[in-house]
C-alpha cells in the first residue's frame, strides 16, 4: 500500500513537472555544439552562516578532497542534496541516528556502508559490471592513456586533467576532446576489468580519476556539465562503474557518497535543464536510469515518472511519419532509437508498463534504418554520421522490448536466416527524410544508390541536396564521408558543405539554403518502382553562395540490375550566362581517363569494383574534365572521415561548362567488375540511347526517364 500511495504521490508531482513545462516555467534550451551548461546555483551566496553549521562541517570534512574552498563548498552541496533526500527508513537507523545527532561525518559512513551493500545491478538492467573485458583497454586507463575523437593522449604520470584538451596543442582544436572525454566510457571497461580479475590497482586508478573529476569538474560546468554529458553519465558509464567499484576496499567512503551524491546533483540538474533532440533523449534516459537504480531517494519515483510520462511526446516530436528521427542523420536516428529502447528494456525489467504507441514509433525507426541500409548492412552517411551498421539498430535489446521479425533475423545473421523485407520492389522511399533507397535486390552484392531529395534536418546538417551516394556490394564506389569530427578547421567546413558533395557548383559557389530543415507533408519525388526501374527527381531552387542565380534538377533513373542515368538540368534564373560544374567524389588518388567516352573516367580502386562515370553530355557541348586530390587552394578531393578514417586525400571527378545559360549533364554510372566490360552506349534513330550492359538491353528515353 505504502509503495502504491509513492506512485500516486509521484505521478502527481510529475504531471506538475510536465504542467510546468508546458506553462513555460522550465524551458528546453537548443543543444548545440559549442554551448556549455548552464551556471548551476551559486554555492557561495551565504556560506558565511551556512558553514557554521550543516555546510561547515561537510567542507571541513572534505579538506581531505580538496583545498579549494569554492570546491569544497560545490561538493558539500552535493552531500546536502544527498542527505535531503535519501530516505532514512530505507537506508537505516544508523543513518537517520546520525542525522538527528547533526554528526555528518556517522551519516556519511552510514550511507557508504549502506551502498556498499546494495545489491550487484542485474544483467538485464545494462549496468552490471559483470561481462567482457578488455585487459590491455584497462591497463591504458590506469596509465592515464586515452584515445578521443581519434586523438590519442598520455596525461604524464598517470595524473588524468578533465579540463585539458591535446587539440589545443598541434590542432585542429576540438572541443569535443573534452566533452566526450568526460563522458567516461572508459570506466565501463576499467569496471569489469576490476570483477573480472580483482586486481586492485584498477580500483585505485577508477578513485583517483573519481576524485579528480570531482574537484577538476565542480567549477567548470561549460566543459564538464554540458547536459549531454550528465545524462550519458548517469545512462550508463557511472552506473556501471559504482556497480563494479562499490566494495573495493581502494574506494573510501568519501569518494563513493561523493560519487553517488553527484550522480544526484546531476539529475536533479537535468530535470530543470534539457535540450532537444537526441540530446533531449540522453538527458531523460539518464534520468530515468538513476532513478530507477537508486530508488532511496525520495525524488526518484517522481523524477522517474516525469520522464515516463515525456517519453512518448518527446519522441513523436522527433520521429517523421517514415520513421527517421529529424535531423536526418542514421548517427543521431540511432541515438534517439537507442535511449527510448533503453527505457523501455529498463521500464519492462522493473515491471512498468510501456505505451504501446511508443513502441509501434520505435519499429517504425527500425523499420527506416533497414530500408535504408546499404549492401553492406551499412548506413549512408547522410548529414552528420559516423558508419553505422545496421544490426546495430536491432540489438538484443530491441528484440526484447519489440519482439523478433523476419527481417530482424536477416540482417542480424547477415542474411543467414530470417527473410528479407518484404515490399513492392527492394527499394524503398522515405518519404519525409527524403532518402531515395535505389536496390537491385536484398543480397550481398546488389547494386545501390542513396539519392537525398529531402529537407536539411533538423540539426547536424549538411549542405547536400540532390547528393548521391553508391554501393556494390560492400563497397562504396560514390561517397560521402560523413563530414569528420566536430574540430574547427578548414576542412570540416568543406566536408559539410556542397563542395564535398555530389552535387553541382555554381559560378563555382555552392548550396546555402537554410530551409526547409524537416518536411511536415511528403515529399513528391515522382517516385516509382517496379522490376525494370526506379525514378526518382527533385529540384534544388534555393541559393547557391547566398544568391538565387540558378535552378538544379536532377533525374534518376536505375536501369535494374546494374547501372544509373543521372540527368542535371541547370536552368539560368537571373537571365545570365553561369559556370557549371558537376562533382562526383571517389575514395581513392587513382582513376583512368576512358577512351571509349568523351570527359569519362574509370576508378582505380583495385578491389572487387569499380566505377565507371561515362559522360553522355552530346556532341559539341564546351566541358571540361578534372581529376583532382589533395588540393589546399581551394580545398578539393579530400575525404574527411569518421570511425577512424582520418582526413585523407581522395579525389574529385568534375565536369563543367562555361559561361552558358543552361545546360544539361547527362551521365552514366556503372560498378565494373574488376575486369570486365563497360557499358555500350547508341543512339537510335528515335533519339533514344540503347546501352548494353553485363549481357543485357536497355532503351533510354532521356526525355522521359519516368517511362
Amino acid at each position: 500500500m505504502k509503495k502504491h500511495l509513492k506512485r500516486l504521490v509521484a505521478l502527481a508531482l510529475a504531471t506538475l513537472m510536465l504542467l510546468m513545462t508546458a506553462c513555460g516555467t522550465q524551458k528546453p534550451a537548443e543543444p548545440s555544439d559549442t554551448d556549455g551548461a548552464e551556471t548551476l546555483d551559486n554555492t557561495e551566496k551565504g556560506s558565511d552562516v551556512v558553514e557554521k553549521g550543516r555546510r561547515g562541517q561537510l567542507i571541513n570534512m572534505l579538506s581531505g578532497v580538496t583545498e579549494d574552498k569554492k570546491v569544497a563548498t560545490r561538493l558539500a552541496t552535493y552531500l546536502e542534496g544527498l542527505f535531503d533526500k535519501l530516505d532514512g527508513e530505507i537506508v537505516g537507523k544508523e543513518y537517520t541516528d546520525a542525522l538527528a545527532n547533526e554528526d555528518y561525518s556517522a551519516a556519511l559512513k552510514a550511507c557508504a556502508a549502506y551502498f556498499r551493500s546494495k545489491p550487484d545491478f542485474a544483467k538485464e538492467t545494462g549496468f552490471s559490471a559483470k561481462g567482457n573485458f578488455d585487459t590491455w583497454s584497462a591497463l591504458n586507463c590506469v596509465e592515464g592513456t586515452f584515445t578521443v575523437v581519434d586523438v590519442k593522449w598520455t596525461f604524464p604520470n598517470g595524473d588524468v586533467d578533465f579540463l585539458f584538451n591535446p587539440t589545443s596543442i598541434n590542432g585542429p582544436l576540438n572541443k569535443e576532446w573534452v566533452w566526450q572525454f568526460n563522458r567516461h566510457q572508459y570506466w565501463n571497461n576499467l569496471a569489469r576489468t576490476y570483477v573480472g580479475t580483482n586486481n586492485e590497482k584498477y580500483a585505485e586508478a577508477f578513485g583517483s580519476q573519481m576524485r579528480n573529476w570531482l574537484t577538476q569538474s565542480a567549477l567548470a560546468t561549460k566543459d564538464t556539465w554540458r547536459t549531454i554529458e550528465c545524462g550519458l553519465r548517469l545512462g550508463g558509464t557511472w552506473l556501471v562503474a559504482f556497480d563494479g567499484f562499490k566494495k573495493s576496499p581502494s574506494i573510501d567512503d568519501m569518494t563513493l557518497v561523493l560519487m553517488v551524491a553527484a550522480m544526484h546533483a546531476q539529475s536533479t540538474y537535468l530535470t530543470k535543464n534539457y535540450s532537444s533532440g537526441n540530446w533531449l533523449m540522453m538527458e531523460m534516459n539518464g534520468v530515468f536510469c538513476f532513478s530507477a537504480m537508486f530508488d532511496e531517494f525520495t525524488d526518484s519515483e517522481p523524477n522517474r515518472a516525469y520522464v515516463e510520462q515525456r517519453m512518448l511526446s518527446d519522441v513523436k516530436a522527433q520521429v517523421l511519419a517514415d520513421g527517421m528521427q529529424y535531423e536526418l542523420s542514421p548517427d543521431y536516428h540511432w541515438v534517439t532509437l537507442y535511449n527510448a529502447l533503453n527505457f523501455c528494456s529498463l521500464s519492462k525489467s522493473l515491471g512498468y508498463s510501456v505505451d504501446e504507441e511508443l513502441l509501434g514509433i520505435l519499429r517504425n525507426m527500425i523499420n527506416a534504418a533497414i530500408l535504408l541500409s546499404t549492401p553492406a548492412l551499412t548506413q549512408p552517411s547522410t548529414n552528420d554520421t559516423y558508419t553505422k551498421k545496421t544490426p546495430e539498430y536491432i540489438a538484443q535489446k530491441a528484440i526484447d522490448v519489440l519482439g523478433n521479425l523476419p527481417e530482424y533475423d536477416y540482417i542480424l545473421s547477415n542474411r543467414q536466416k530470417g527473410t528479407a523485407p518484404q515490399g513492392e520492389t527492394a527499394s524503398a522511399f522515405l518519404d519525409h527524410a527524403g532518402f531515395v533507397a535505389m536496390r537491385s535486390d536484398w543480397g550481398a552484392d546488389a547494386t545501390y544508390m542513396c539519392f537525398d531529395v529531402g529537407p536539411l534536418g533538423k540539426a547536424h546538417i549538411h549542405q547536400d541536396m540532390l547528393n548521391i551516394i553508391i554501393f556494390k556490394g560492400n563497397q562504396q564506389l560514390i561517397y560521402d564521408d560523413g563530414g569528420g569530427q566536430y574540430d574547427q578547421s578548414e576542412y570540416r567546413q568543406y566536408a559539410i558543405s556542397g563542395y564535398a558533395h555530389n552535387t553541382v557548383l555554381v559560378d563555382g559557389l555552392a548550396q546555402t539554403r537554410e530551409e526547409p530543415k524537416v518536411s511536415t507533408e511528403p515529399i513528391d519525388a515522382g517516385w516509382i518502382t517496379n522490376d525494370v526501374f526506379d525514378y526518382a527527381t527533385a529540384t534544388y531552387d534555393s541559393t547557391f553562395g547566398g544568391a538565387k542565380s540558378a535552378t538544379h534538377k536532377r533525374e534518376v533513373r536505375f536501369c535494374k540490375p546494374g547501372f544509373f542515368i543521372v540527368v542535371d538540368t541547370l536552368t539560368s534564373v537571373d537571365g545570365a550566362a553561369h559556370d557549371y560544374e558537376l562533382l562526383f567524389h571517389l575514395d581513392t588518388t587513382k582513376a583512368k581517363i576512358l577512351e571509349e567516352y568523351e570527359n569519362s573516367v574509370i576508378s582505380e580502386y583495385g578491389g572487387e569494383y569499380e566505377i565507371a562515370i561515362i559522360s553522355l553530355d552530346g556532341d559539341g557541348a564546351d566541358v571540361k574534365l578534372e581529376c583532382v586530390s589533395g588540393s589546399t587552394d581551394p580545398i578539393k578531393g579530400w575525404y574527411n572521415g569518421r570511425n577512424g578514417e582520418v582526413l585523407h586525400e581522395a579525389m574529385t571527378v568534375s565536369r563543367k561548362v562555361s559561361a552558358t545559360e543552361n545546360f544539361k549533364f547527362i551521365t552514366l554510372l556503372a560498378p565494373i567488375k574488376a575486369g570486365g566490360e563497360l557499358p555500350t552506349v547508341t543512339k537510335n534513330d528515335d533519339g533514344t540511347l540503347g546501352v548494353t550492359f553485363e549481357g543485357q538491353s536497355y532503351t533510354v528515353d532521356l526525355d522521359n526517364l519516368n517511362k
